[in-house]
């Protein structure tokens, strides 16, 4: 029996596949670029068109982008999606189905993997090309089994283990990772999932199979539940270096004074996550001078932090809302930061210049750390 990999694309490891994926995604973040190099479209009806990181849009060349989409989308006849927040998680919970193969130019693709799809992440030309061809060729990767055993303790989420997981695994690069995560619920399965590709892994999938007791001798990688601790990755020089960036304990650096907190993406926003804060919260209130923001992953997690007066409750916590959608990167308008400002953030992006100014310094960290940190104004 192959494995995920191996079977979704059709062919061993080592060998060359061609296949026709289901959905081939662009979107404002960082794949509009290959709409600048895209001369035809091969199968416009597999092709989405997604308006999820800027928004509202908030300088001109963001404007530009929109413009530039949106007119690519209506000349060849793909789907436009706007208002339905991150793509990510919006075509997880209503387009992706099990079996189907997804191509994109973002990070984060691998997160299909928790819903039985494959999520391929490319370089731009690639992804230009795959548009314009309908097809993808590529060498099948080597398969990386990972057994997820034991359960969180207190305090500690599935965000805080896959820090672990990233700190302690290098030498992943374009290997297809396939986690054995029984005890983990499907939310839990899809921040495992989208995260694991920063260790440079090709995908990342979950499988209903015990590696241990397949009688396999390929050597299986652990990860012990039980022994992750809250975690913080620090900030790093540039996006090509975001893999690089350090891991630590949390409690190495207690007291660090911070001046604005984030939750939001499939990492803090999803309803899961917004209801975990909403209790955070409770009986609590903002530190004084301490700036939090709140961004929905999607328009459905919107509404339903709505109707459960979760939203609310931030409002009356002193937290500012933003529209549903990707923020981990926002260099201009609401939650940006200011010269030598500290933020600690759900959000995967930690390097300069990602959330305002420059010499800003940003980390990331679990719902539970953003919220003590807008409690205290530090980790």
């Amino acid at each position: 029996m192959g494995t995920f990999v191996e079977t979704l694309l059709g062919g061993a490891a080592g060998t060359v596949v061609t296949v026709e994926p289901d959905y081939v995604v662009i979107n404002d973040g960082v794949s509009h670029a290959a709409v600048d190099e895209i001369s035809t479209v091969a199968a416009p009806e597999k092709v989405l068109v997604i308006y999820d990181h800027d928004v509202p849009t908030g300088r001109p060349e963001a404007a530009g982008i929109l413009k530039k989409n949106l007119a690519f989308a209506e000349k060849f006849g793909c789907q436009y999606i706007q208002a339905q927040g991150v793509g990510y998680q919006y075509m997880v919970n209503d387009i992706v189905k099990p079996g189907q193969i997804i191509i994109g130019g973002g990070s984060h693709g691998s997160i299909f993997g928790a819903k039985g799809a494959l999520g391929i992440n490319v370089s731009i030309p690639e992804l230009a090309r795959v548009t314009e061809t309908g097809r993808y060729s590529i060498v099948v990767p080597e398969t990386v089994k990972v057994k997820v055993e034991g359960q969180l303790k207190e305090g500690v989420t599935i965000m805080d283990a896959a820090l672990t997981f990233l700190g302690e695994n290098k030498g992943l690069e374009r290997k297809a990772l396939e986690f054995f995560c029984p005890s983990l619920n499907q939310h839990e399965k899809e921040v495992l999932c989208s995260m694991a590709c920063m260790t440079g892994a090709y995908t990342a999938s979950v499988t209903d199979e015990n590696p241990e007791s397949e009688g396999q001798t390929e050597k299986v990688l652990g990860l012990e539940l039980e022994k992750a601790e809250p975690m913080v990755m620090k900030p790093c020089e540039s996006r090509e270096s975001q893999k690089k960036a350090e891991i630590v304990k949390r409690e190495s650096l207690h007291g660090m004074k911070l001046k604005a907190g984030q939750i939001g993406g499939y990492t803090g926003g999803t309803i899961e996550e917004l209801r975990r804060a909403g209790e955070l919260i409770e009986g609590k209130s903002l530190a004084w001078g301490f700036r939090l923001t709140v961004c929905p992953a999607t328009s459905k997690d919107y509404i339903q932090a709505i109707e459960e007066g979760i939203l609310a409750k931030f409002i009356d916590f002193g937290a500012q809302i933003s529209a549903a959608g990707d923020h981990s990167v926002v260099v201009q308008g609401p939650g940006v930061m200011g010269p030598g400002e500290y933020l600690v953030t759900t959000g995967l992006y930690t390097f300069a210049g990602a959330m305002g100014c420059e010499d800003a310094q940003v980390y990331t960290a679990s719902v539970e750390t953003v919220i003590a940190a807008a409690v205290s104004s530090q980790i």
